[in-house]
């Protein structure tokens, strides 16, 4: 296997579900991208934000006790498509890409990110992160968003801004009331009493608080923590691995970071 690719393995059991199912959750790729279109100045922001994940990235691994060598010292593009390769030929049931897919909403990285994903042969969901704005046609639309097996379902959401909207809140609580398991996915971590020590080393930036955000964003982490059918939470944004319990027997997956090589593998089976 590419020595850049790091690939963890989880998995969720969910009772009476008749067939296994393989996902492969990638976040925090930041891509920073240049093409043949890109101005002067677009090339230049470009390299700059290349140039400081460079150093960035290694300082996230090294913060978190996480792998990082050579192999990793490439660009965000050569990464992206080493995890795409590796996708292709896997074959994982879909991608679950978790926010910040791109450093910022850049036009050379917004015609990377769609030609990539209208040439993926997998299905995917992708959830805008902090960095990024509410659609991106072809890769995420505004709204909840919903991968459907029947009898389970991923489900995206935006919370890249600290909170969700009510329309978003609203179509969740339906979708709860139906009763049908569902893997949760947005970009940005909650904090709950269960895992509120372990959130707390990271500043308030990082989280989304049943204590301290606003009305909305308490809603959503009352969702989570509450909602029967909610089975799993996976995100990113802190940009290292976390598997920690939000409320009894129901766990948040933070991803680390796509930046340098990680693809985190779900396998979603039945008892």
């Amino acid at each position: 296997m590419d020595p850049y690719l790091q690939i963890t393995d989880n998995e969720l059991v969910i009772p009476g579900l008749k067939q296994k199912r393989v996902f492969f959750h990638i976040s925090d790729t930041h891509l920073a991208v240049r093409d043949a279109l890109s101005t002067e100045e677009e090339a230049r922001q470009a390299e700059e934000w290349e140039a400081r994940w460079m150093v960035g990235k290694e300082n996230f691994a090294r913060s978190f006790g996480e792998p990082f060598g050579d192999a990793q010292r490439i660009t965000t593009v050569e990464g992206f498509d080493k995890m795409l390769a590796f996708a292709r030929d896997e074959r994982p049931d879909a991608l679950l890409f978790t926010g910040d897919n791109l450093e910022c909403m850049h036009p050379a990285g917004e015609r990377f990110l769609a030609a990539r994903m209208k040439d993926c042969p997998l299905p995917f969901l992708a959830v805008p992160g902090n960095h990024e704005s509410a659609s991106l046609p072809g890769v995420w639309e505004p709204g909840v968003r919903i991968l459907d097996y029947g009898d389970f379902r991923v489900v995206g959401i935006d919370d890249r801004l600290g909170t969700v909207s009510g329309e978003d809140l609203d179509r969740l609580a339906a979708l709860g009331n139906e009763g049908i398991p569902m893997i949760v996915t947005c970009h940005i971590p909650v904090s709950t009493a269960m895992n509120r020590e372990r959130m707390s080393k990271f500043s308030p930036y990082f989280f989304i608080s049943d204590e301290t955000a606003d009305e909305n964003g308490i809603r959503f982490v009352r969702f989570l923590m509450d909602c029967p059918a909610v089975k799993l939470v996976l995100c990113g944004h802190i940009h290292g691995y976390s598997d920690a319990e939000i409320a009894p027997g129901k766990r948040q997956i933070t991803a680390s970071q796509g930046m340098i090589g990680f693809i985190h593998r779900l396998t979603v089976r039945g008892e």
